[in-house]
């Protein structure tokens, strides 16, 4: 079976990934999920900029 999903690292500081927790527990979603949303979000909106 074909994978469809990779990985993707970055750095951020200790501040910056507890603030992330903290919006990804009130959201009740795990950090990656919150992310990858935030994520697409921008680049769905990028798309209709040009």
């Amino acid at each position: 079976m074909a994978k469809t999903e990779t990985q993707i690292g970055i750095r951020v500081t200790w501040e910056f990934k507890e603030q992330l927790e903290a919006q990804a527990a009130k959201e009740r979603r795990p950090v990656s999920n919150m992310i990858r949303k935030v994520l697409e979000d921008y680049l769905e909106s990028q798309k209709n900029a040009d």
